[in-house]
């Protein structure tokens, strides 16, 4: 057997987990190798995994034997960043859209008969969750980005999103400032696409950032049940929306495999 050649390769991911090698003089080992690490450094950049540190030496044997057990270990974090459920990032569009025809549906109907700023900022708002489809679409045609790739993604969504904002911002004196406030709070869930940690937790953190104005427009519109309804309309899109993410989306974006 060939022997080892001497000296170490060092590999830091970005995440800081780092794996010293000797490494074997046969390239098709060696390749094999870097591909599996690439595989990981690009997984745990993503996953921001704790700082670890592997070290093996010895024959061409146990070197192969390492990389067996990194390809599985690859394979496993690569499952759980995508998320996978069952269904598959073709299913994340279907389903999404299922999602459309529920109860934000009730919500947009509502803000159309209660009028005035609020359907206007409403109307703004519908364009934030068409961005969001978008980006579930190339989601789902497309493996795992970079951090300037995904940036690059979820920029239309945040700029929708800015723009339900600044009306907001705009209209102050707004009798209906209150249902505004709610509306521009609960817009930020659609940014879970770019946020670390699990997307139904964060989802759920800004829906309850909304349900602080929307308990508002209940208290001033007690008798009236047409606000009555669209307030609970809205908290009940969001929870939707917070399933739907923890269903299909339960570790983060899922990606086409």
């Amino acid at each position: 057997m060939e022997a080892v050649r001497a000296g170490e390769i060092r590999r830091v991911f970005r995440s800081k987990c780092e794996i010293q090698l000797k490494m074997p003089a046969n390239q098709a080992t060696r390749s094999k190798l870097e591909a599996v690490l690439a595989r990981l450094e690009l997984v745990a950049d993503k996953l921001g995994l704790a700082e670890c540190s592997i070290k093996k030496g010895g024959t061409e044997a146990d070197i192969q034997a390492l990389v067996e057990r990194l390809e599985n270990v690859a394979g496993k974090l690569e499952q759980l960043k995508s998320g996978a459920s069952g269904e598959g990032s073709g299913k994340i569009v279907e389903f999404y859209d299922e999602f459309l025809k529920g109860k934000i549906q009730v919500f947009f109907k509502l803000s159309n008969e209660i009028g005035g700023d609020l359907k206007a900022q409403v109307d703004l708002a519908k364009n934030t969750f068409q961005a969001l489809r978008d980006f579930l679409m190339k989601a789902s045609q497309t493996k795992i980005p970079s951090r300037n790739e995904l940036a690059s993604m979820v920029k239309p969504i945040a700029q929708c999103r800015e723009e339900v904002e600044a009306f907001r911002d705009r209209n102050r004196s707004s009798k209906q400032f209150n249902h505004l406030s709610a509306v521009s709070e609960g817009m930020d869930a659609l940014l879970w696409v770019g946020a670390p940690g699990k997307p139904d937790i964060f989802v759920r953190d800004r829906k309850d950032g909304a349900v602080f104005y929307t308990n508002r427009v209940l208290k001033d519109f007690k008798q009236n049940p047409l606000h009555t309804e669209w307030a609970h309309s809205f908290i009940g899109a969001l929870i939707e929306l917070q399933q739907y993410c923890k269903e299909f989306h339960p570790m983060g974006v899922t990606w086409a495999s």
